[in-house]
């Protein structure tokens, strides 16, 4: 009995302790979360203002990375809940390594501006010494350049003068040049009035001469056979402008069909390009039909 006494009473006093330790246990675990919650915020904050300065993408500098505020507080993501916060802090991450890389190369740029801009100075220093030295030979060549240009005054004024002088003579030339093209004109006339007296020579010429004339006419087909007045014995012929001007009165024309002979013809009149001509009877090999060939 005794002994079960002690031992509920060592169990109270150890329970006492147990609980007096897990107060004592709250209270700094409350104040360690209070920390942690605080340093969790100023975390998120700070981690927020990074990405404010961070470029999203090299297409538009302006636009800048911005986190969402529920995924900053997710560490094990929930069925249903917002993503974890892995996403965005490596979407940050990358972003900072990328500025970070291009900052590199600008600095690099940077580096090699400054050699340049070095070696610029030095090659400015080096053109300003030749510039004075080349404003000293200008201003020596300016005092040639005024003699010389009072030399070329004298000889503009020689040169105007000659101008003048030139342009009379061309005016002259132009007078001459018109009075030529108005004879050569006046020839071309007096030469075509010459050649159309020529060619009424030659027609009259055919005409008081009839050798002349039948000579002209080309050997071959003049024409066709346009109509055919057995009864009065005569024909149609349908020529050419050129060849009925060439036909002639009383002149024998021979009649073919195909490669035969048909019979030949005696010119009585000629109207425009139709020839009205006589049957020779004593020629007719055949009647003379619509179509047949008119040979000289």
């Amino acid at each position: 009995m005794f002994q079960s006494k002690w031992i509920m009473r060592s169990l109270v006093i150890l329970l006492f302790a147990l609980s007096g330790t897990a107060l004592v246990l709250g209270i700094i675990l409350f104040q360690q979360r209070e920390t942690l919650k605080g340093r969790t915020q100023k975390l998120e904050i700070a981690a927020k203002q990074v990405a404010a300065t961070l470029e999203k993408d090299d297409t538009n500098p302006d636009v800048k990375l911005t986190l969402p505020d529920d995924q900053l507080k997710t560490y094990h993501a929930k069925p249903g809940g917002p993503p974890t916060m892995d996403g965005p802090l490596n979407q940050m991450v990358n972003a900072a390594q990328h500025q970070l890389t291009r900052l590199n190369n600008t600095r690099t740029e940077l580096a090699d501006t400054k050699i340049t801009l070095a070696n610029t100075c030095e090659t400015l220093r080096t053109t300003s010494n030749d510039l004075v030295a080349a404003q000293g030979t200008i201003k020596d060549q300016n005092v040639t350049i005024e003699a010389r240009n009072a030399t070329i005054n004298e000889k503009e004024v020689a040169i105007q003068k000659l101008e003048k002088e030139k342009t009379d003579l061309l005016a002259n030339v132009e007078t001459l040049k018109q009075q030529t093209d108005d004879l050569e004109a006046e020839n071309r006339d007096l030469t075509d009035a010459n050649a159309v007296l020529q060619a009424k020579v030659v027609e009259l010429d055919k005409i008081v001469n009839p050798e002349l004339r039948k000579a002209a006419i080309p050997k071959g087909q003049l024409g066709i056979v346009a109509y055919v007045n057995p009864e009065w014995n005569f024909v149609i012929v349908s020529m050419t402008p050129q060849n009925a001007k060439l036909i002639m009165p009383d002149l024998d024309l021979l009649i073919h069909r195909s490669d035969r002979l048909v019979g030949k013809v005696r010119v009585q009149t000629v109207v425009d390009n139709l020839v009205v001509a006589e049957i020779v009877s004593d020629w007719q090999q055949m009647p003379c039909a619509k179509g047949d060939y008119v040979m000289y």
